[in-house]
């Protein structure tokens, strides 16, 4: 029973039917007890709590911070809690507690800090007010706390010298209103003369030319000096000699002196090379788990290889990583090097400690808002009750990422006092699920093309998508309402529907002729998609698709249109597709492949009014450089042929030329002038660069490209060369050679509303056509 909770002044004892009581020895013991004790507990009951003190701060403020309450049971332990909580509220300087033991009234008197009315900055000229108003703790409208006063002087000093001020200096005075309890902040700033590096000079290099090294640095004549710089220069210098052999690099306190008038600096290193390493023996001790042979592929590091720190680091975290994957989280790796200068060889031995397994005793999911704990928990390969593994959680990492919702996410290990088990903690930081988004646009292709996007990544909280798009332009008209279920029913199936709307204005070429408004093609239908995944990157998609097709004449020649197109029909087609993705981000991956092969059945038993199969290979690979540079490359593989006697239409066939194929052309350029060919074959290869970074991720980036292609009307049309002749260059006939265009772009890289922008030049251009076009477009090329 918690008799601080029970109000004995409210129970209604006259009600109480005593006569229908059944009475027992233990009831007669417990209501003996209430007697006996009532009146004592009712005597402790709290009467009335006071707040004495508070100026500025609202009593009903820290009366919500009180476990003691009105009417409820005194407790001392209470009133510790008490004071903790109100002085986590930051508002006051000290807090005591007087209890009236005879009426139970309990007085809380606060020494409330004073309210910032006003923060002034006198001397201030080099550095803006905002910027020191934002680097310091004490705010305008909060509370003054005296203990940071000196940090924010600190802080400001730090601007200074951040700038080259190395002789800033910063006092403060607050004015006190003690009636209104109201502080005034008054800074004065002396901020002294900027101070330039006038020289900098090495001593002691022998293995590099001192300008070698002092090329290293950010710290140069004329720059503004700046120490936190010339600490980050001497640890660059440090890595340099590190990385080629010289391990025992040591680089002393550098020498700084200063001109008369304090407004230049003169700076000297002083460095000791030391000998010139390669490694010698590598050996491994006190491993079990793994033999030597397995731990010798993990390593970078080989004999007789010029000494390299960063290869060594390297390869102790392999090794650590490999038996942190089986489990050995406590695991530790220790180098062991013996030197020998006399032949400038260091032997390594890597001494293993391997202790125990560790098992997941607890997985815990925190930060999560919106979104149902049951989201996130499903993505991660650990387990509860098995070893700890660093692998399954590197990918655990790279799998809730890839939910796309999502703008942070840390892990940390909890010690519970087993030397056995550990709890890991995931916590997140949910970022916006849902998006409006509005563009415009010009493309060469499409003309002036504008954009419309409601999307929303985690809809019910539950990881399911839903996007309606609007594209609207000269060309293009494009209505679309998509929904995904990535876990349908609780298993590991995708399952989504798709409704469209599009109408596009289509070019054609034939006998020489190019005629850019040749058609107008409109497709109205849905498609059903469901795929289970096999294995963690093994994956299936069958997608069914229904659609009406209506094609209207423009500018194109009646007889022509009347033979090789179809006015309108229905289309039915199922799609049974094999995936195999390693890549570890999808929106915008680093590194990792997507393998895929398709085949698309039209027709035959689906009925509808097409007959055909098109299969279609994929495969993307993607290759990190250095920094956050990633390399990647794309190839794609396909052919459609009809059946049924079925004559394949132009939206039936390849189109390879523009945005998604070989950028620098038109759409559907490079092929058999009837319209797209029956054999594609296109290759991209794209080097990317971040240009703005948020949250870890890349939010704008840049990218150059190179493409080359076609398609063709069979297999034996085609060539496997990249060049032009005259039927392609001046008469505008397909030569059967692949094409190839280069150029840039940029690319706005939220998942939810993705922007490609690319300029592409063509390599092989036809005369009178040209060369530049400019492509608009929403998603991923690969």
């Amino acid at each position: 029973i918690r008799w601080s909770q029970i109000r004995w002044s409210q129970i209604r004892w006259s009600q109480i039917r005593w006569s229908q009581i059944r009475w027992s020895p233990e009831l007669v013991r417990v209501m003996l007890l209430l007697i006996l004790f009532c009146p004592f507990l009712h005597s402790k009951e709290i009467s009335e709590i006071i707040i004495k003190g508070n100026i500025n701060v609202k009593d009903k403020t820290i009366l919500k911070q009180l476990k003691s309450k009105e009417e409820h049971l005194y407790s001392e332990e209470n009133l510790k809690v008490d004071i903790s909580n109100i002085m986590e509220l930051g508002y006051f300087d000290d807090v005591s507690i007087e209890v009236d033991t005879g009426t139970w009234k309990i007085t809380y008197t606060v020494a409330e800090r004073p309210l910032i009315k006003k923060i002034e900055l006198k001397g201030r000229k080099r550095i803006g007010k905002g910027s020191i108003l934002g680097e310091i703790s004490n705010k305008k409208n909060e509370h003054f706390d005296k203990s940071k006063l000196e940090l924010d002087k600190t802080k400001i000093i730090g601007l200074y010298t951040d700038k080259g001020y190395a002789y800033a200096k910063v006092e403060c005075e607050p004015i006190i209103n003690e009636k209104e309890n109201e502080a005034e902040l008054i800074f004065f700033i002396t901020e002294g003369k900027r101070v330039i590096v006038d020289r900098v000079s090495a001593e002691g290099t022998k293995a590099y030319k001192s300008k070698k090294i002092l090329g290293l640095m950010s710290t140069k004549r004329k720059k503004i000096f700046k120490k936190s710089i010339l600490e980050e220069d001497i640890n660059k210098i440090t890595d340099f000699y590190k990385t080629r052999g010289f391990e025992g690099v040591e680089i002393s306190i550098p020498t700084i002196n200063y001109s008369e008038d304090k407004s230049l600096v003169y700076v000297t290193l002083t460095i000791s090379e030391g000998p010139k390493y390669r490694f010698g023996r590598i050996s491994f001790g006190g491993n079990t788990i793994y033999s030597e042979p397995e731990l010798r592929k993990e390593i970078t590091i080989k004999p007789r290889k010029l000494y390299n720190q960063e290869n060594l680091d390297e390869s102790k975290q392999a090794i650590i990583d490999i038996y942190t994957d089986k489990g050995y989280l406590r695991a530790e790796i220790n180098e062991v090097l013996e030197r020998y200068p006399e032949t400038g060889v260091i032997d390594i031995k890597f001494d293993i400690v391997e202790n125990n397994i560790v098992y997941v005793d607890r997985i815990y999911i925190d930060g999560n808002i919106a979104t149902k704990e049951f989201v996130i928990r499903r993505e991660v390969l650990l387990k509860e009750d098995e070893p700890f593994s660093g692998k399954k959680l590197r990918r655990s990492l790279e799998k809730i990422y890839n939910l796309g919702f999502l703008d942070d996410v840390n892990v940390s290990m909890q010690e519970i006092g087993l030397i056995d088990r550990i709890d890991v903690l995931i916590v997140v930081a949910e970022g916006k699920p849902g998006m409006l988004s509005a563009g415009a646009g010009y493309s060469s292709v499409d003309g002036i093309v504008g954009t419309l996007q409601v999307s929303h990544m985690n809809l019910f909280g539950r990881a399911q998508r839903l996007n309606l798009l609007w594209e609207f332009g000269e060309r293009r008209q494009n209505y679309q309402i998509g929904w995904t279920d990535p876990w349908f029913m609780q298993k590991p199936v995708s399952f989504g529907v798709s409704i469209y709307d599009l109408l596009r204005t289509r070019e054609y070429s034939y006998s020489g002729i190019y005629v850019p408004n040749a058609y107008d093609e409109q497709r109205q239908g849905f498609d059903l998609r469901a795929g289970p995944r096999w294995t963690e990157y093994l994956s299936l998609l069958f997608t069914y698709s229904y659609e009406k097709y209506t094609v209207v004449r423009r500018d194109l020649d009646p007889i022509i249109f009347s033979s090789e197109l179809r006015e309108k029909g229905l289309s039915s087609s199922f799609t049974g597709q094999v995936i195999y993705d390693t890549r570890d981000y999808i929106f915008d991956a680093s590194r990792g492949t997507k393998d895929s092969f398709a085949l698309q059945i039209a027709g035959g038993p689906f009925g509808g009014d097409t007959n055909f199969y098109k299969p279609v290979a994929r495969t993307s690979w993607f290759f990190p450089t250095f920094w956050k540079f990633v390399f990647s490359a794309n190839a794609n593989l396909g052919y459609v042929e009809g059946f049924w006697g079925y004559n394949l239409q132009p939206y039936d066939k390849f189109s390879v030329g523009g945005a998604d194929t070989v950028r620098g052309y038109q759409y559907s350029e490079l092929g058999p002038a009837e319209g797209g060919g029956r054999l594609m074959f296109v290759g991209n290869l794209e080097y990317k660069f971040p240009i703005v970074t948020e949250k870890k991720r890349t939010i704008l980036q840049g990218a150059i490209f190179y493409d080359f292609g076609g398609s063709w009307n069979s297999f034996g049309d085609f060539k496997p060369t990249i060049g032009a002749s005259d039927d392609w260059t001046s008469y505008y006939k397909w030569d059967n050679l692949m094409k190839s265009g280069f150029g840039f772009g940029i690319r706005f890289t939220t998942p939810a509303f993705p922007i490609r922008l690319d300029w592409g030049w063509a390599q092989q251009p036809r005369s009178g056509y040209d060369p530049l076009q400019f492509y608009f477009t929403l998603g991923q090329i690969f």
